[in-house]
């Protein structure tokens, strides 16, 4: 695979854009107090406040992708992965996917910032025929004292009875606490015993999810 295919779903709410010119002044507002701040020698408090800019662009807009490749092996955590340079497998082979969401809702719940996320799995054949699909493929629960920008999943699909064969994983994830959704999608092929160049691994087949 040299490119994924990235289809990004808006937020199901109407009226989930950014919020017009209201919220573009407020932003520029918080640009200019953050450089004040920086030029005063309080950087801390300037780092602080580009903070707050981004997390008010990420409440305010769509779900989106900042990442949605293959890797090598399962991810250790927030960008420790080894990208897949081609997305073609050996029969048999588990498939591991690395996932940066970004723009989901973080709910304040018993004290603690809670966010979860859904993932449904739609396999098809290189035509778009659906050979396979099962909802709920992969869920994501957070619970952090801050609400973190830095999040991963990784999901490990078992494609282990698939012949040889071009086919795409389409993931669709769903923001729970805040009624969005975005879909992507990841060509890959199967090749033939014998023609297929990829790296060996034995990960645990299982999903994870890490803020």
């Amino acid at each position: 695979m040299k490119h994924a295919a990235i289809v990004l779903a808006f937020a199901l709410a109407a009226g989930a854009g950014f919020g017009g010119a209201g919220a573009a002044e407020d932003l520029t507002g918080l640009a200019k107090q953050a450089e004040s701040e920086a030029k005063d020698g309080k950087n801390l408090e300037a780092y602080d406040t580009m903070r707050k800019a981004a997390l008010q662009v990420w409440q305010s807009g769509p779900l989106l992708f900042r990442k949605a490749i293959f890797v090598t092996k399962a991810p250790e955590g927030f960008g420790i992965y080894d990208p897949r340079p081609e997305g073609a497998f050996k029969p048999g082979e588990k498939l591991f996917i690395y996932v940066e969401p970004v723009g989901f809702t973080w709910q304040e719940k018993d004290g603690l910032n809670h966010a979860q996320l859904v993932a449904d799995l739609v396999l098809k054949d290189d035509e778009g025929t659906v050979l396979g699909e099962q909802e709920g493929f992969g869920t994501f629960t957070f619970d952090s004292r801050d609400e973190n920008m830095e999040v991963m999943t990784a999901l490990t699909i078992d494609f282990t009875e698939a012949p040889a064969g071009k086919y795409a994983a389409e993931l669709k994830f769903t923001d729970k606490p805040g009624d969005k959704s975005a879909t992507f999608e990841l060509p890959f092929e199967i090749k033939a015993e014998g023609d297929a160049s990829s790296d060996d691994s034995s990960e645990d087949d299982t999903s994870s999810a890490q803020p």
